[in-house]
């Protein structure tokens, strides 16, 4: 099915594929050209089914965190208008009502972000608003909101040899006991057009996020295994007139809060009442990796210094 195709008509009862992200087996009715195959007797412990089906609208017992969004702590609902109706249950099933006119790459966009986000909370894990890169210090996070520079920096470090274990969402498994993990999420960098240019890597051939953006996935090797989080570098915007680039050690119970602040979709644990939570889930990745904030000069114009910086960082014994 073409990106210019549609859902009209369709009500697939049976499954396209089985894929792989972020550890977690997805089971699907809806086909994921930007996901891994998997074989079915390869499939991780609790899989997720992805079907379509109708969803309902009405749910009074749920908090309103806004028109379009109902949560309760087991269950998500997300209208898009022109795209899809999505349901999340307990962290084991997605339903999808596709408007009928909606393009299934843009039905896919949310799936494979905002609805795997709350998916994954659901199961108990930590999605964090991060790119990561694997290191000798092990997994370094850079942290911060849309449009940081998160994709770009780990873009650029991967040019220089280290591998991306996370872009956007860096998913972490707090439960089991010992090193805290960072589980790789990363099959593509998400990058605006004037970043893959300021790589010397055309658009050309890339897949869009979504259809009316310009922003694309750029593939990534696959392999990654579970590494443990050490660096956590919360992101900071300099005057674009000064040329300093520091880090700056922040303390662990100052990284608390930053990293609540930097959950996706923070805003449900808190409607939820999952807020104790999602604290305790923070606390014990501050108590295991050491923070810093990333004070530098904002553009692109600055990248490749600001690259450079934090390369002589990771490589400093």
């Amino acid at each position: 099915m073409g990106a210019a195709d549609t859902f009209r008509g369709s009500r697939m009862k049976q499954v396209t594929g089985v894929y792989l992200l972020g550890g977690i087996t997805l089971v699907s009715e809806i086909a994921f050209p930007e996901l891994p195959h998997i074989q079915l007797e390869r499939a991780t412990p609790h899989p997720v089914n992805i079907r379509l089906g109708d969803v309902q609208e009405n749910w009074p017992d749920a908090v309103e965190v806004d028109p379009d969004c109902f949560a309760t702590p087991s269950q998500y609902f997300l209208r898009i208008p022109g795209i899809a109706r999505y349901l999340v249950t307990n962290g084991t099933e997605i339903v999808v009502s596709p408007d009928a006119d909606a393009l299934p790459l843009d039905v896919r966009a949310y799936l494979l972000g905002t609805i795997f986000v709350v998916l994954c909370q659901q199961r108990g894990l930590l999605p964090l608003h991060a790119s990561a890169v694997s290191s000798a210090k092990g997994v370094v996070a850079f942290l911060g909101r849309s449009g940081q520079g998160k994709s770009s920096l780990a873009a650029h470090l991967a040019g220089r040899g280290f591998a991306v274990v996370a872009d956007d969402v860096c998913l972490i498994d707090p439960a089991p006991p010992g090193d805290i993990m960072v589980i790789p999420t990363a099959p593509w960098l998400k990058l605006w057009r004037n970043s893959l240019e300021s790589m010397g890597r055309p658009a050309d051939g890339l897949e869009r996020v979504f259809s009316d953006d310009d922003k694309y996935r750029l593939p990534l090797p696959s392999g990654q295994t579970p590494e443990p989080i050490r660096t956590l570098i919360f992101l900071e915007d300099g005057e674009i007139s000064s040329p300093e680039i520091r880090l700056e050690e922040v303390s662990a119970v100052e990284a608390v809060p930053l990293l609540m602040n930097l959950t996706h979709s923070a805003y449900l644990l808190q409607a939820t009442g999952q807020r104790e939570e999602s604290f305790l889930r923070c606390g014990k990745v501050s108590s295991q990796a050491r923070a810093y904030r990333l004070k530098r000069p904002w553009g692109l114009a600055h990248l490749e210094s600001t690259v450079s910086a934090l390369e002589r960082f990771l490589l400093d014994p």
